[in-house]
């Protein structure tokens, strides 16, 4: 994912909403300045911020990513997806795995959940969002309520209640996550 092109393409859409960075920088609790460092290729949005701006603008999380025609399939092989979008607000690492998801409405990408990670901050998005743990063990703290999943366990819930994940494991932990949109 080039940054700069996500950016181009947050800006092209706040502009042609009429919207100025301050007004999209208060939909989503940003500050303007960072909304123009996101615009402008300096600072990586959070798969929740990325989430948040393309509920504003009604368009599929993955429409920020693409950047080939569509031609009816989507493959992408692990050398091919080795950029990742990290965000320390949350202690998270993304790797998105479907460069292509807006065949579908679902957005799969792999969480690294990084050991000693912390004010971590629960957060919200419309999204339904189902997880797998795929190594390590997490802490799902999910509207006030604390589960523990392992290495193999799942869940499936709204992301419209406070969430947040937090290892629990000596090593990062990794999970798979699939948000599917509306």
């Amino acid at each position: 994912m080039n940054l700069l092109e996500v950016g181009v393409k947050i800006k092209q859409m706040r502009k042609k909403n009429k919207m100025s960075q301050d007004d999209l920088a208060s939909q989503i609790n940003l500050t303007k300045s960072h909304i123009s460092k996101i615009e402008n290729g300096k600072a990586t949005p959070s798969l929740v911020t990325l989430s948040k701006i393309a509920e504003i603008f009604d368009v599929p999380m993955a429409w920020f990513v693409i950047q080939d025609q569509f031609d009816g399939i989507s493959i992408v092989s692990k050398k091919e997806r080795n950029e990742t979008v990290e965000t320390n607000e949350l202690g998270y690492q993304y790797e998105l795995l479907a460069n292509k998801s807006y065949m579908s409405n679902i957005n799969p990408s792999i969480v690294t959940v990084h050991n000693g990670a912390e004010n971590l901050a629960p957060y919200t998005h419309d999204n339904d969002e189902f997880i797998y743990v795929i190594s390590g063990s997490i802490v799902l703290k999910y509207d006030h309520k604390f589960y523990n999943l392992e290495e193999g366990d799942s869940a499936y819930f709204s992301g419209k209640k406070e969430h947040i994940f937090i290892n629990n494991s000596v090593e990062n932990s990794k999970v798979l996550t699939i948000y599917v949109e509306d």
